[in-house]
């Protein structure tokens, strides 16, 4: 047996002798008594036996390896994601795996033997005639092309097709005259890259044809740009622009000091991290005119090549209405911080949105310190008002807010704005003006209630002149006659003459009491009032209700009461046709409420009472009761009688 040299190749057959002699070795040996010739011969058969089991036994491995290998092929041809096929010289299928028959929606079985140029669409077949030429005319070297083929049900989709037709020597196992194709599906790929050529047309009509100005910009410098940026730029050919940076069209500093190539790189750099970027500068034509531009920066890719889009506009209107109104802004903001008025901005729920002002300052708030509140809680005075404009409506209103005791006055105008949805009120502190118009009609007020005073005095004292010269003139004269009647011997016509000077003498003491009631002077307002009550006809009954009056009144005002119930007793008695008057006097604290009812026919069915000879009349009350600084309400209904309700303020003594 040959020992292994590493110097020398080992012989396969050698090296299974070798392990064939080892393994007779250990088989049981011949008799002792067997001839040499035999002892050999069986030797030998025993060595080919074990040779051709070992060979047996490399066969089945031989054979398992190949069975595995098989089935990893099968795995890999049948069932990978793209389609593996052979062709035939004439374009048949001769051979092709799962994924190439889903493609072409066939079974495989039916597939074999048919012209793969079927399955492509009748305007690229010649397209793929050039590309099976190509292969042939090539052995060895790939091929591709790109085609539209039809699938499942004629439904298209785009193939890319890659093969090589094998050369003499390299094609084993291959039928002769075949070549090998895989076929991917780019449907998707093919779509998104017609997308992105559409994309781009669109981009590049949208860019040609946009108003605003459009440039295309790499490292500072211009690769295209519109008509609309020419001019923009003051600018007629293209040629005068691509190529050139940006910075070339800009100040070199901007009115913020900053430097222009600085704001534009930073502005680069973010469109490039965020991929938009907004910045507005300011540039000088040829002519010198300031001009402001808004530049929009994003980030795009065009034939493959990342570049920096620049939407360009001219915005320097709207810097100037921007400035304006900034300018009104600041106006507004010191009318606001230096004059009297309050400016409010009401949400739709009635809460306050904005509250500012120099006026906020007397109502003892800081500007917004309302912020959120509703404004009815802030000031119930104004609820109406608010409520008002809340529903839509302009309103021009004076609001009064007591505050530590003092009245503040607000001249208020509102409006609702629909678009913005809120209430607008602006609010102006006329309270020095208020309280001026205030003190003068109380000065006012004060001088007519002296004209008043002056005469009614005049009045009383005319009256008590007249009430004297009826008692000790006119009075004295009908008792004398009297006297003198009195003398003369009885007879008829002397007591009808007596009768007379009796009615004439009491008439001239009831003129002379309704003239001058001394009761007034000497005993007040409640005497007075009581007697005055007990002389009205017992056809009517005066229920008499005082309450208060125990403190005097002032001279004044207890004689023009007096008057106003002797005028409105008169009233009733003359035309209210009435079984029953109610009078109330009552003082509370520092007013007096006068009040006469009665059950007549009311006002509309009797005649106004007027001012004549005996009275003052309703108007006459009413401009007594004005310039006392009080109030008159009158309330009449027919059939149901009329009530007359008086409030005067008492003056403090």
């Amino acid at each position: 047996m040959n020992e292994y040299t590493p110097s020398r190749p080992i012989d396969p057959q050698a090296a299974l002798r070798q392990r064939a002699e080892r393994r007779r070795l250990v088989t049981q040996s011949l008799p002792a008594d067997a001839s040499p010739d035999t002892q050999r011969l069986v030797q030998e058969l025993q060595v080919h036996q074990i040779e051709l089991e070992m060979q047996y036994e490399e066969l089945l491995l031989a054979q398992a390896e190949a069975e595995s290998s098989r089935a990893q092929y099968v795995d890999l041809y049948d069932f990978a994601p793209v389609g593996y096929c052979t062709l035939a010289a004439d374009g048949t299928l001769l051979q092709l795996n799962l994924r190439t028959s889903q493609l072409l929606g066939e079974d495989r079985r039916r597939l074999l033997g048919r012209r793969l140029a079927l399955f492509v669409v009748p305007a690229e077949r010649p397209q793929f005639a050039e590309f099976v030429a190509r292969l042939w005319a090539n052995p060895g070297q790939r091929q591709s092309c790109e085609l539209a083929m039809c699938g499942p049900q004629g439904q298209p989709f785009f193939a890319q097709l890659e093969g090589t037709a094998p050369a003499d020597d390299e094609a084993p196992g291959q039928p002769p005259g075949s070549c090998r194709l895989v076929l991917f599906d780019v449907t998707a790929r093919r779509r998104a890259t017609d997308q992105l050529a559409a994309s781009e047309a669109r981009f590049r009509a949208t860019f040609e044809q946009a108003r605003d100005g459009m440039a295309l910009i790499e490292h500072l410098r211009f690769v295209d740009v519109n008509a609309a940026a020419l001019n923009l730029l003051d600018v007629a050919d293209k040629g005068q622009v691509v190529g050139r940076r940006l910075p070339d069209f800009w100040p070199e500093f901007q009115p913020n000091g900053r430097r222009s190539l600085d704001l534009l790189t930073e502005a680069m750099r973010e469109a490039q991290q965020r991929g938009w970027c907004r910045l507005e500068w300011r540039r000088y034509r040829a002519t010198g005119e300031e001009v402001w531009d808004e530049l929009s920066f994003n980030p795009v890719l065009v034939d493959g090549r990342p570049l920096l889009h620049v939407a360009w506009r001219d915005v320097t209107a709207r810097k100037r209405d921007e400035e304006a109104l900034d300018y009104k802004n600041r106006l507004l903001g010191n009318i606001l911080r230096h004059l009297p008025v309050v400016l409010g901005r009401l949400g739709p729920d009635g809460r306050y949105r904005e509250h500012a002002g120099q006026s906020l300052r007397r109502l003892g708030l800081a500007d917004n310190e309302l912020v959120g509140q509703r404004a009815e809680e802030a000031f119930p005075e104004s609820a109406a008002h608010f409520r008002h404009m809340l529903a839509g409506h302009s309103h021009t209103y004076v609001a009064h807010v007591e505050r530590g005791g003092q009245p503040i006055y607000l001249q208020c105008f509102g409006f609702f704005d629909a678009e913005q949805q809120e209430v607008i009120i602006l609010a102006l502190d006329i309270t020095e003006s208020e309280l001026i118009k205030a003190e003068a009609t109380q000065q006012q007020l004060r001088q007519q209630q002296e004209v008043l005073s002056a005469i009614l005095t005049t009045q009383e004292e005319e009256r008590r002149r007249i009430a004297e010269a009826l008692h000790n003139g006119v009075g004295q004269l009908l008792y004398a006659t009297r006297l003198h009647l009195d003398a003369l011997p009885p007879s008829e016509g002397g007591r009808a003459s007596q009768q007379l000077l009796n009615e004439a003498i009491e008439a001239t003491r009831t003129i002379s009491f309704e003239l001058t009631p001394s009761i007034l002077e000497d005993f007040g307002l409640v005497t007075a009032l009581r007697e005055l009550a007990s002389r009205i006809p017992q056809s009517l009954t005066v229920d008499l209700n005082l309450r208060g009056l125990a403190e005097p009144l002032p001279a004044l005002l207890a004689t023009a009461v007096y008057r106003i119930v002797q005028e409105l007793l008169n009233n009733v008695m003359k035309h209210a046709q009435a079984q029953e008057v109610f009078v109330q006097v009552v003082r509370e604290e520092d007013q007096l409420h006068l009040s006469v009812e009665d059950d007549g026919v009311g006002m509309s069915a009797r005649p106004p009472a007027r001012a004549g000879k005996g009275g003052i009349g309703l108007a006459g009350i009413r401009t007594r009761v004005g310039l006392l600084g009080g109030t008159f309400d009158l309330h009449s209904r027919p059939g149901r009688g009329t009530g007359v309700f008086l409030q005067v303020p008492v003056p403090a003594s």
